[in-house]
């Protein structure tokens, strides 16, 4: 019921998006992710596509600029020719810890960006919500199938829980962070 074919469509086959937002959970040894979402004129929250960097798997870290080009390539270039449509990004949140990032954003002209709610169980409960509620969608696209896996895989630290604290287990958990921003 979250996962959806593709986003809707008008009539000339162009997305039903409002506004288009990307979330950034920045990694330099863990992942770096991306997620494209799109704000649907029927008032639901797709995430469209995603786009990671794994510099273990890569075995190469990437400096910020060098993640601020292949974003602006990916966003420019690759994400209008698969959904048909160009991007115009109303707002970048990006990880709160990542501030040498959010600069190099801004020297490369990039506009919208924020910091995001790095609040962990407020941002579990507003995805868990938009979940419940039928308005957040995710798209079965290639570029998300990491993402889904570390979403079927999130869980709670139980030694946490028997404290009385709810945390959850921080591993595999970037595809999960940048949805909550």
């Amino acid at each position: 019921a979250h996962l959806v074919a593709d986003v809707p469509r008008d009539a000339s086959g162009r997305p039903a998006i409002a506004e288009w937002q990307l979330a950034v959970d920045y990694g330099t040894a863990n992942p770096f992710d991306a997620g494209l979402l799109g704000v649907g004129y029927d008032d639901r929250l797709y995430l469209t596509r995603g786009w990671r960097w794994d510099s273990r798997k890569e075995r190469r870290q990437l400096t910020d600029a060098e993640y601020s080009t292949k974003l602006r390539r990916w966003v420019d270039d690759t994400l209008p020719a698969d959904l048909g449509a160009p991007v115009e990004l109303e707002r970048v949140h990006v990880d709160p810890s990542a501030a040498s990032f959010s600069n190099q954003l801004h020297r490369d002209g990039w506009t919208g960006v924020r910091n995001a709610d790095n609040e962990v169980l407020g941002g579990i409960r507003s995805v868990a919500s938009l979940m419940a509620a039928g308005r957040l969608k995710i798209v079965d696209h290639p570029s998300l199938g990491d993402g889904v896996t570390e979403m079927a895989g999130y869980q709670w630290d139980e030694d946490a829980l028997e404290r009385g604290e709810e945390k959850p287990v921080k591993v595999n958990d970037h595809f999960p962070d940048q949805l909550r921003y």
